[in-house]
């Protein structure tokens, strides 16, 4: 079988840079020969991972956080174009993961340690299951109509608000994610204003909701940990969505730590609704932000559809 890493060696303040020597011995020990490219720019993890399966790869390693697995996976397709098909590219090689970012959310839907030695064997022993992708189609930043895929969590309102201060945070990363997102969460607490937003999911109603932060889960983990959808399964071809609506700043500072329990969905005003297709628009004029797999591109109006098993995982 052919290998091949894509590194980001900024990942966690450049630490995966340093290990990286390390980290990629144990790998070969423990799978043969492993190739290795190392991002150097936004996005190149994308680009990197299409010439490798181009080139005959047949499995390729995701090694970095969050953001690195949105871009890895993002190669596995071509660029999508706006409403357009997904194509996908390298059919038949599988996707491994090697998570050493501030978030590392995504690993934890398997129950997967966060240490090496553990990551490395378990893409060592080759379990192969079918994985579920996002896709999001949605507007860019610069105001241009833009799609991307994803592995995990795609969100919007106070998350894509705490997305851009976890990605511009440097002190508070030196305490680890967990305390880096929930730094960030307060400061984005202090910033966001709720906004109605316009939902639909599959055929159902439009529902009308005060939005404090919406997710759509395919991932049950994010945000260094909080655990919004206990409920999910990447391969079960649905999307889970959870709704946190109506809620002023008492509501969401009380016992912050339920989202980490996974004991939030309790709360009166906390929604949880499935499908396989999520609509959401905001009034003209507003502003609401998107987080998709710990990345910041874009903003509402978004279509966020699901493609059911089109990546095969080895971990």
């Amino acid at each position: 079988m052919r290998a091949r890493a894509i590194v980001n060696p900024n990942s966690s303040r450049g630490r995966l840079a340093r290990a990286w020597p390390e980290v990629h011995a144990r790998l070969q020990a423990a799978l043969g020969p492993v190739e290795v490219a190392f991002t150097d720019a936004p996005m190149a993890a994308a680009r990197l991972t299409r010439e490798a399966l181009r080139d005959g790869v047949e499995l390729v390693i995701a090694c970095g956080g969050d953001g690195t697995n949105n871009e890895v996976v993002n190669g596995f397709f071509e660029p999508p174009a706006p409403g357009g098909p997904d194509v996908r590219v390298g059919e038949g090689a599988a996707l491994s993961i090697l998570m050493l970012g501030t978030g590392g959310d995504f690993r934890k839907t398997f129950g997967a340690a966060g240490d090496v030695d553990a990551q490395v064997r378990r893409i060592a022993e080759g379990t192969l299951r079918p994985l579920d992708v996002g896709r999001v189609d949605y507007v860019a930043d610069d105001g241009s109509p833009a799609a991307r895929y994803f592995i995990n969590i795609a969100s919007f309102g106070v998350s894509g608000v705490v997305d851009r201060e976890v990605n511009k945070a440097r002190l508070t990363k030196l305490f680890g994610g967990k305390f880096t997102y929930f730094a960030a969460t307060v400061r984005g607490l202090l910033r966001y204003r709720p906004t109605e937003v316009v939902m639909r999911v599959d055929d159902g109603p439009e529902l009308q909701l005060v939005v404090n932060t919406a997710a759509v889960c395919n991932g049950r983990y994010f945000g260094g940990g909080m655990h919004v959808a206990p409920m999910a399964d990447p391969s079960d071809g649905r999307l889970e969505v959870i709704v946190m609506h109506d809620m002023g700043l008492l509501d969401l500072l009380k016992d912050p730590n339920a989202i980490y329990r996974g004991e939030h969905l309790q709360k009166p005003k906390v929604r949880h609704l499935s499908g396989t297709r999520v609509e959401a628009r905001a009034p003209a004029g507003a502003e609401v932000l998107l987080d998709i797999d710990g990345e910041a591109p874009g903003r509402l109006p978004a279509t966020f559809t699901v493609l059911p098993g089109a990546l095969t995982l080895r971990y």
